[in-house]
């Protein structure tokens, strides 16, 4: 009784620190030092790039043409980033009449969107353990 405690116990203790991860987002080609980065990390296509349904958010001033967020605690498991340079820092990325960003943005995997908003397996990257990601802002 007294070992089955003990490896439960274990069991618990380890299973936490295993799970859980740090996401480091490095955003490049900031062509202007104003306004604040945004960035989202969406754990669902359900919620994919669907405003306040964001699994986790950052929002800073810019200071330096590269930035880098850090978000910790984050489970083993498939994510999706999306991000946007909100130059007027109004906290949305503004659009034109069709819906294009008159902002900078950009995606995990560096995915261009081509005539649509990309889905969530475009992007998508699983996080198993601390992971460092590189996005390019497209200006």
């Amino acid at each position: 009784m007294k070992y089955i405690l003990l490896f439960l116990v274990q069991m618990i203790v380890f299973s936490g620190w295993a799970q859980n991860s740090e996401l480091k987002v490095t955003v490049s080609n900031i062509n202007k030092i104003e306004g604040d980065l945004v960035v989202a990390v969406y754990n669902s296509a359900q919620t994919f790039i669907k405003e306040g349904k964001e699994f986790r958010r950052m929002a800073r001033k810019i200071a330096a043409a590269s930035e880098t967020f850090s978000f910790t605690g984050l489970p083993s498991g498939e994510y999706s980033i999306a991000l946007f340079h909100d130059k007027n820092s109004d906290g949305k990325c503004n659009t034109n009449f069709v819906g294009m960003p008159k902002e900078g943005y950009g995606f995990s995997r560096n995915f261009k969107p081509r005539f649509s908003a990309p889905k969530f397996n475009d992007t998508r990257v699983a996080i198993t353990s601390d992971t460092v990601i590189q996005i390019r802002l497209i200006n």
